[in-house]
């Protein structure tokens, strides 16, 4: 089983092919990650329900679990580089419009923007997958996943910022502008072509759900994703409320859990590499359990422990929690082989999309109920047991 290279040969310049996929998950990520910083912004304009704001803001997030698996199809049937190209200009564009739309049409331009984003995934994930040999994937593909974060930040820098000082909509103007100037590096660099698989290829064009190495990962990511947004949503407010530190201060320790989640995306991936002669499944594992260990401990540790504590629960939790995704990129992807990695990538991220817009209202719920944000971490730490299913039913080849 062999793929045909490239017509650019990009196995020659990996590094570079890696890059302008970064770059491209950059942009697309300082709009997916922006739009919830102008939440306060917004509501305040508009002078919205928090209902309404919040729908609105989960709008972009609805448009992806339309398109991912439409952009892994166009991927694999098209290009990476084309659908990436496409999929940054489209967002850009859209985001554009709706920075200036009247009220009735925001909501429908962001869910098309939001179904244009989601080739950001699948193509990028594909492009880079086919660019490197097998013992540098994971590794490569944890470094592309650090652009969702690094996106994040530069978001955070500069849009509620833009938004203090002139309006919400040239901040949602400035994120689809850099969505757009993002595909520049890749429209101009040498890499073109499209990655097609060879007749004799075992790994036909069927549907990804057939497959069901990816059913198991897909289901173990969406178990995973919603430990990650039950940090995110939850973990300062819990620091906040019961070990009497302010949002600021609370706030801190989430951006360990976000940086602590940087590392985990690159070293999950490269340590697969180096363990590459005994699979990937192993270190699946070994995340799931380093996941469910910090659960635990931020259930159990005392809020009256020093801050110096309650920081390294936070990181041991961002470093399996968040920075899962380079591992399980690499690992669906390789399930479904080249000819399919994109629709394969694609299909997980679909529902892996539905479980980060229902995970904070279900983990909410919970402490609603429980009367403590302590309730979540509880059953979060059940979640990731079940999560050890999945992981340890999965087949590698």
């Amino acid at each position: 089983m062999r793929a045909r290279a490239n017509e650019t040969g990009i196995g020659r310049a990996p590094w570079g092919v890696l890059g302008v996929a970064l770059v491209s998950q950059i942009g697309i990520s300082v709009v997916d990650q922006g739009i919830p910083g102008l939440t306060g912004f917004i509501k305040a304009d508009l002078g919205w329900s928090s209902a309404a704001v919040g729908a609105m803001v989960s709008s972009f997030t609805f448009g992806r679990m339309f398109g991912s698996y439409a952009a892994g199809l166009a991927a694999d049937r098209v290009g990476e580089r084309s659908v990436l190209i496409a999929g940054g200009v489209t967002t850009g564009a859209l985001i554009g419009l709706a920075s200036i739309s009247p009220l009735p049409g925001l909501i429908a331009l962001l869910v098309l923007a939001g179904m244009a984003s989601a080739a950001s995934t699948p193509a990028g994930g594909r492009l880079v997958l086919m660019a490197f040999p097998p013992r540098r994937r994971g590794f490569a593909l944890g470094v592309r996943q650090t652009g969702i974060p690094i996106g994040g930040l530069v978001a955070a820098a500069i849009l509620p910022r833009l938004a203090h000082e002139s309006s919400w909509r040239w901040s949602l103007a400035l994120a689809g502008a850099l969505a757009a100037v993002a595909v520049i590096p890749l429209a101009v660099s040498g890499v073109r072509g499209v990655d097609v698989p060879d007749p004799s290829d075992r790994h036909p064009r069927t549907s990804p759900a057939r497959d069901r190495n990816v059913r198991l990962l897909t289901i173990w990511g969406c178990l995973v994703v919603s430990g990650q947004y039950a940090v995110l949503a939850f973990f300062a407010l819990d620091l906040h409320r019961s070990a009497g530190l302010s949002l600021a201060g609370a706030s801190l320790l989430l951006a360990v859990a976000q940086g602590s989640g940087v590392v985990g995306r690159v070293a999950w991936g490269a340590i697969s590499d180096r363990a590459l002669s005994r699979g990937r499944k192993p270190l699946l594992l070994v995340l799931t359990a380093v996941g469910l260990v910090g659960t635990l401990a931020l259930l159990g540790t005392p809020r009256s422990a020093p801050v110096a504590v309650l920081g390294l629960v936070a990181a041991l939790t961002g470093i399996a929690l968040i920075g899962y995704q380079g591992l399980w990129v690499t690992m669906i992807a390789e399930a479904a082989g080249p000819g399919r990695a994109g629709a394969a990538t694609g299909f997980g991220v679909t529902f892996i999309a539905g479980a980060i817009a229902l995970s904070p209202p279900f983990y909410g719920l919970v402490a609603d109920l429980a009367g403590t944000y302590r309730a979540i971490w509880a059953v979060l730490a059940g979640i990731l047991v079940v999560a050890f299913v999945p992981a340890a039913l999965v087949r590698e080849r």
